[in-house]
Protein backbone atom coordinates (compact mmCIF):
# COMPACT_ATOMS: atom_id res chain seq x y z
CA UNK A 1 0.00 0.00 0.00
CA UNK A 2 1.53 3.35 -1.04
CA UNK A 3 1.43 6.54 1.00
CA UNK A 4 -1.55 7.97 -0.92
CA UNK A 5 -3.58 4.81 -0.33
CA UNK A 6 -2.68 4.82 3.37
CA UNK A 7 -3.79 8.42 3.74
CA UNK A 8 -7.05 7.74 1.93
CA UNK A 9 -7.74 4.64 4.05
CA UNK A 10 -7.15 6.68 7.19
CA UNK A 11 -9.44 9.42 5.86
CA UNK A 12 -12.31 6.98 5.36
CA UNK A 13 -11.69 5.05 8.58
CA UNK A 14 -11.71 8.26 10.63
CA UNK A 15 -14.88 9.61 9.03
CA UNK A 16 -17.22 9.08 11.98
CA UNK A 17 -15.05 10.76 14.60
CA UNK A 18 -13.67 13.61 12.52
CA UNK A 19 -16.90 14.49 10.77
CA UNK A 20 -18.80 14.34 14.04
CA UNK A 21 -16.21 16.56 15.70
CA UNK A 22 -16.42 19.05 12.82
CA UNK A 23 -20.20 19.29 13.05
CA UNK A 24 -20.22 19.66 16.84
CA UNK A 25 -17.08 21.70 17.45
CA UNK A 26 -16.48 23.75 14.28
CA UNK A 27 -19.93 24.60 12.96
CA UNK A 28 -21.84 27.22 14.97
CA UNK A 29 -25.29 26.76 16.46
CA UNK A 30 -26.50 30.05 14.97
CA UNK A 31 -25.33 32.36 12.21
CA UNK A 32 -25.79 36.08 11.60
CA UNK A 33 -26.94 36.79 8.04
CA UNK A 34 -25.84 39.88 6.14
CA UNK A 35 -29.14 41.58 6.95
CA UNK A 36 -28.45 41.14 10.68
CA UNK A 37 -30.94 38.31 11.22
CA UNK A 38 -29.72 35.49 13.48
CA UNK A 39 -30.80 32.07 12.25
CA UNK A 40 -30.22 28.49 13.36
CA UNK A 41 -27.31 26.88 11.53
CA UNK A 42 -28.46 23.68 9.76
CA UNK A 43 -26.17 20.67 10.31
CA UNK A 44 -28.29 17.93 8.77
CA UNK A 45 -26.30 17.13 5.58
CA UNK A 46 -29.25 18.44 3.59
CA UNK A 47 -29.03 20.56 0.42
CA UNK A 48 -30.51 23.54 2.27
CA UNK A 49 -27.48 23.61 4.56
CA UNK A 50 -25.08 24.37 1.69
CA UNK A 51 -25.74 28.14 1.24
CA UNK A 52 -25.39 28.75 4.97
CA UNK A 53 -22.27 26.61 5.09
CA UNK A 54 -20.74 28.54 2.20
CA UNK A 55 -21.49 31.88 3.89
CA UNK A 56 -19.82 30.61 7.04
CA UNK A 57 -16.75 29.52 5.06
CA UNK A 58 -16.53 32.97 3.46
CA UNK A 59 -16.70 34.56 6.89
CA UNK A 60 -13.69 32.49 7.97
CA UNK A 61 -11.48 32.82 4.89
CA UNK A 62 -10.89 36.18 3.17
CA UNK A 63 -8.97 34.50 0.33
CA UNK A 64 -7.68 31.15 -0.91
CA UNK A 65 -4.33 31.69 0.76
CA UNK A 66 -6.04 31.71 4.15
CA UNK A 67 -7.97 28.55 3.27
CA UNK A 68 -4.72 26.78 2.41
CA UNK A 69 -2.86 27.94 5.53
CA UNK A 70 -1.55 25.05 7.68
CA UNK A 71 -3.44 26.26 10.74
CA UNK A 72 -6.73 25.86 8.85
CA UNK A 73 -6.04 22.39 7.47
CA UNK A 74 -8.14 20.59 10.09
CA UNK A 75 -11.16 22.81 9.42
CA UNK A 76 -10.88 22.41 5.65
CA UNK A 77 -10.62 18.63 6.00
CA UNK A 78 -13.79 18.63 8.10
CA UNK A 79 -15.43 20.86 5.54
CA UNK A 80 -14.73 18.53 2.61
CA UNK A 81 -16.03 15.64 4.69
CA UNK A 82 -19.29 17.50 5.26
CA UNK A 83 -19.59 18.55 1.62
CA UNK A 84 -18.86 15.04 0.37
CA UNK A 85 -21.38 13.41 2.66
CA UNK A 86 -24.01 15.98 1.69
CA UNK A 87 -23.51 15.31 -2.03
CA UNK A 88 -23.66 11.55 -1.45
CA UNK A 89 -27.00 11.84 0.30
CA UNK A 90 -28.42 14.04 -2.44
CA UNK A 91 -27.25 12.26 -5.60
CA UNK A 92 -25.59 8.97 -4.61
CA UNK A 93 -22.05 7.92 -5.47
CA UNK A 94 -18.92 6.93 -3.58
CA UNK A 95 -15.83 8.42 -2.00
CA UNK A 96 -12.78 7.87 -4.20
CA UNK A 97 -9.22 9.09 -4.79
CA UNK A 98 -6.43 8.90 -7.33
CA UNK A 99 -3.16 10.69 -8.00
CA UNK A 100 -4.58 12.99 -10.69
CA UNK A 101 -7.92 14.24 -9.39
CA UNK A 102 -7.85 16.99 -6.78
CA UNK A 103 -4.11 16.64 -6.15
CA UNK A 104 -4.68 13.23 -4.65
CA UNK A 105 -7.28 14.44 -2.15
CA UNK A 106 -10.50 12.45 -1.62
CA UNK A 107 -13.33 13.33 -3.98
CA UNK A 108 -16.86 12.17 -4.80
CA UNK A 109 -17.60 10.04 -7.84
CA UNK A 110 -21.35 10.65 -8.24
CA UNK A 111 -24.06 8.48 -9.70
CA UNK A 112 -25.63 9.63 -12.98
CA UNK A 113 -28.44 8.62 -15.29
CA UNK A 114 -25.92 6.24 -16.94
CA UNK A 115 -25.47 4.29 -13.73
CA UNK A 116 -23.79 4.17 -10.29
CA UNK A 117 -20.49 6.06 -10.01
CA UNK A 118 -20.54 7.09 -13.66
CA UNK A 119 -20.30 10.85 -13.12
CA UNK A 120 -17.36 13.17 -13.44
CA UNK A 121 -15.45 13.47 -10.15
CA UNK A 122 -16.50 16.23 -7.76
CA UNK A 123 -13.14 17.62 -6.49
CA UNK A 124 -14.07 18.91 -3.06
CA UNK A 125 -10.94 20.92 -2.28
CA UNK A 126 -11.15 22.71 -5.63
CA UNK A 127 -14.81 23.52 -4.95
CA UNK A 128 -13.94 25.06 -1.59
CA UNK A 129 -11.17 27.17 -3.15
CA UNK A 130 -13.49 28.27 -5.97
CA UNK A 131 -16.13 29.33 -3.44
CA UNK A 132 -13.60 31.35 -1.44
CA UNK A 133 -12.28 32.96 -4.61
CA UNK A 134 -15.64 33.85 -6.19
CA UNK A 135 -17.35 34.87 -2.91
CA UNK A 136 -20.90 34.50 -4.25
CA UNK A 137 -22.14 31.93 -1.69
CA UNK A 138 -23.61 30.01 -4.64
CA UNK A 139 -20.84 27.60 -5.59
CA UNK A 140 -21.74 24.67 -3.31
CA UNK A 141 -25.36 24.74 -4.43
CA UNK A 142 -24.44 25.05 -8.11
CA UNK A 143 -22.26 21.94 -7.90
CA UNK A 144 -25.13 19.99 -6.36
CA UNK A 145 -27.61 21.29 -8.95
CA UNK A 146 -25.36 20.10 -11.79
CA UNK A 147 -24.99 16.67 -10.20
CA UNK A 148 -28.77 16.43 -9.83
CA UNK A 149 -29.27 17.36 -13.48
CA UNK A 150 -26.97 14.47 -14.42
CA UNK A 151 -29.29 12.07 -12.61
CA UNK A 152 -31.98 12.71 -15.19
CA UNK A 153 -35.71 12.38 -14.50
CA UNK A 154 -36.75 14.35 -11.43
CA UNK A 155 -33.18 14.53 -10.14
CA UNK A 156 -33.60 12.07 -7.27
CA UNK A 157 -30.99 9.39 -6.43
CA UNK A 158 -31.41 6.03 -8.10
CA UNK A 159 -30.36 4.18 -4.94
CA UNK A 160 -30.49 4.66 -1.20
CA UNK A 161 -28.16 7.01 0.68
CA UNK A 162 -24.53 6.03 0.27
CA UNK A 163 -23.11 8.32 2.95
CA UNK A 164 -20.64 6.90 5.46
CA UNK A 165 -21.25 8.91 8.59
CA UNK A 166 -24.31 7.22 10.08
CA UNK A 167 -22.44 6.27 13.28
CA UNK A 168 -20.68 9.56 13.85
CA UNK A 169 -20.38 11.31 17.19
CA UNK A 170 -23.26 13.61 17.99
CA UNK A 171 -24.71 15.48 20.94
CA UNK A 172 -26.77 12.42 21.93
CA UNK A 173 -23.96 9.85 22.10
CA UNK A 174 -21.02 11.98 23.26
CA UNK A 175 -20.17 14.85 25.56
CA UNK A 176 -18.68 18.20 24.63
CA UNK A 177 -15.51 17.24 26.50
CA UNK A 178 -15.15 14.04 24.44
CA UNK A 179 -15.63 15.85 21.14
CA UNK A 180 -13.13 18.56 22.08
CA UNK A 181 -10.54 15.97 23.15
CA UNK A 182 -10.97 13.83 20.04
CA UNK A 183 -10.85 16.89 17.79
CA UNK A 184 -7.34 17.50 19.10
CA UNK A 185 -6.21 13.93 19.63
CA UNK A 186 -7.24 12.29 16.34
CA UNK A 187 -5.02 14.66 14.41
CA UNK A 188 -2.01 13.52 16.47
CA UNK A 189 -2.47 9.79 15.92
CA UNK A 190 -0.92 9.27 12.51
CA UNK A 191 1.85 11.91 12.86
CA UNK A 192 2.62 10.53 16.32
CA UNK A 193 2.90 7.00 14.99
CA UNK A 194 5.08 8.14 12.08
CA UNK A 195 7.47 9.92 14.45
CA UNK A 196 7.48 6.96 16.84
CA UNK A 197 8.30 4.38 14.18
CA UNK A 198 11.20 6.52 12.92
CA UNK A 199 12.77 6.16 16.35
CA UNK A 200 12.66 2.36 16.15
CA UNK A 201 15.59 0.21 15.10
CA UNK A 202 13.86 -0.79 11.83
CA UNK A 203 11.35 1.97 11.03
CA UNK A 204 10.07 0.45 7.79
CA UNK A 205 9.26 -2.88 9.41
CA UNK A 206 6.32 -1.54 11.45
CA UNK A 207 2.90 -2.04 9.89
CA UNK A 208 -0.66 -1.93 11.13
CA UNK A 209 -0.81 -5.70 11.59
CA UNK A 210 -0.82 -8.42 14.24
CA UNK A 211 2.87 -9.20 13.94
CA UNK A 212 3.80 -5.62 14.78
CA UNK A 213 1.52 -5.71 17.82
CA UNK A 214 3.17 -8.95 18.95
CA UNK A 215 6.61 -7.40 18.49
CA UNK A 216 5.59 -4.31 20.46
CA UNK A 217 4.35 -6.52 23.28
CA UNK A 218 7.74 -8.24 23.45
CA UNK A 219 9.51 -4.88 23.34
CA UNK A 220 7.47 -3.44 26.21
CA UNK A 221 8.01 -6.51 28.38
CA UNK A 222 11.78 -6.16 27.95
CA UNK A 223 11.95 -2.36 28.17
CA UNK A 224 10.13 -1.99 31.49
CA UNK A 225 10.29 -3.87 34.77
CA UNK A 226 7.30 -2.08 36.28
CA UNK A 227 4.40 0.23 35.51
CA UNK A 228 6.18 2.96 37.44
CA UNK A 229 9.07 2.82 34.97
CA UNK A 230 6.63 3.00 32.07
CA UNK A 231 4.95 6.05 33.59
CA UNK A 232 8.17 8.00 34.19
CA UNK A 233 8.57 11.40 32.55
CA UNK A 234 11.43 10.17 30.36
CA UNK A 235 9.14 7.58 28.74
CA UNK A 236 6.21 9.85 27.85
CA UNK A 237 7.15 10.17 24.16
CA UNK A 238 7.79 6.47 23.62
CA UNK A 239 4.68 5.32 25.49
CA UNK A 240 2.53 7.94 23.76
CA UNK A 241 3.60 6.67 20.35
CA UNK A 242 3.17 3.04 21.37
CA UNK A 243 -0.33 3.72 22.73
CA UNK A 244 -1.34 5.40 19.48
CA UNK A 245 0.10 2.53 17.46
CA UNK A 246 -1.78 -0.07 19.49
CA UNK A 247 -5.08 1.79 19.25
CA UNK A 248 -4.85 2.62 15.56
CA UNK A 249 -3.83 -0.91 14.60
CA UNK A 250 -6.66 -2.66 16.44
CA UNK A 251 -9.09 0.04 15.23
CA UNK A 252 -8.21 -0.45 11.57
CA UNK A 253 -8.27 -4.24 11.66
CA UNK A 254 -11.29 -4.58 13.93
CA UNK A 255 -13.25 -1.67 12.36
CA UNK A 256 -13.54 0.38 15.52
CA UNK A 257 -13.77 4.03 16.49
CA UNK A 258 -11.64 6.24 18.72
CA UNK A 259 -13.54 7.45 21.76
CA UNK A 260 -12.60 9.24 24.99
CA UNK A 261 -13.79 8.40 28.47
CA UNK A 262 -15.72 11.08 30.32
CA UNK A 263 -18.25 11.03 33.15
CA UNK A 264 -17.23 7.50 34.17
CA UNK A 265 -16.33 6.12 37.58
CA UNK A 266 -12.81 6.99 38.72
CA UNK A 267 -11.73 3.34 38.65
CA UNK A 268 -13.06 2.76 35.12
CA UNK A 269 -9.99 2.18 32.89
CA UNK A 270 -11.60 4.32 30.17
CA UNK A 271 -11.94 7.42 32.36
CA UNK A 272 -9.83 10.26 30.90
CA UNK A 273 -8.29 7.84 28.41
CA UNK A 274 -8.64 7.50 24.62
CA UNK A 275 -9.99 4.06 23.79
CA UNK A 276 -11.31 2.09 20.83
CA UNK A 277 -14.99 1.12 20.66
CA UNK A 278 -16.13 -1.83 18.59
CA UNK A 279 -19.84 -2.28 17.95
CA UNK A 280 -20.39 -6.01 17.57
CA UNK A 281 -24.00 -7.02 17.14
CA UNK A 282 -25.94 -5.11 19.78
CA UNK A 283 -22.97 -4.86 22.16
CA UNK A 284 -20.06 -2.46 22.61
CA UNK A 285 -16.55 -3.78 23.18
CA UNK A 286 -14.09 -1.17 24.43
CA UNK A 287 -10.30 -1.58 24.26
CA UNK A 288 -8.03 0.86 26.16
CA UNK A 289 -4.58 1.00 24.50
CA UNK A 290 -2.87 2.32 27.64
CA UNK A 291 -4.14 -0.66 29.62
CA UNK A 292 -2.99 -3.07 26.92
CA UNK A 293 0.48 -1.53 27.03
CA UNK A 294 0.56 -2.08 30.78
CA UNK A 295 -0.75 -5.64 30.44
CA UNK A 296 2.21 -6.46 28.18
CA UNK A 297 4.52 -6.15 31.19
CA UNK A 298 2.91 -9.26 32.65
CA UNK A 299 2.04 -11.00 29.38
CA UNK A 300 3.97 -10.09 26.24
CA UNK A 301 1.16 -11.59 24.12
CA UNK A 302 -1.59 -9.46 25.72
CA UNK A 303 -1.78 -6.88 22.93
CA UNK A 304 -1.90 -9.33 20.03
CA UNK A 305 -4.34 -11.54 21.96
CA UNK A 306 -6.73 -8.61 22.35
CA UNK A 307 -6.75 -8.20 18.57
CA UNK A 308 -7.36 -11.94 18.16
CA UNK A 309 -10.39 -11.69 20.44
CA UNK A 310 -11.86 -8.83 18.40
CA UNK A 311 -11.35 -10.70 15.14
CA UNK A 312 -12.96 -13.84 16.60
CA UNK A 313 -15.98 -11.86 17.73
CA UNK A 314 -16.29 -10.23 14.31
CA UNK A 315 -16.16 -13.62 12.62
CA UNK A 316 -18.75 -15.03 15.01
CA UNK A 317 -21.01 -12.08 14.27
CA UNK A 318 -20.62 -12.61 10.53
CA UNK A 319 -21.37 -16.31 10.92
CA UNK A 320 -24.51 -15.59 12.92
CA UNK A 321 -25.74 -13.16 10.30
CA UNK A 322 -25.12 -15.74 7.57
CA UNK A 323 -27.19 -18.34 9.43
Amino acid sequence: MNELQREYTAFINNMDVRLGAFVLADLPETFDKEDGETVKFPKDFGPKSLPMLELFVLSKFPDTEAALAPENRRFVEGLIRYLGETFLRAVGGVWDHDEKTGNGMPFIRPDTEAGPEQGEPIPLVAIVLTAVDQRTARVFGAVLDKARDNLGGDGTPKRQCTGLSMGMLNAENSSKEEVEFLSRFIGTVEPGIAAWTQEQAEPDSWSFDRESLARLGRQLSVRYDSREEMMSEDEVTFVGGAMRFIGETVRRIGLGQWRYGTELEADDPRQKQPFIRFVIGDQNLDIVPWRLAQAALEDKDAIASALDAIIEMRESEAGAEAD
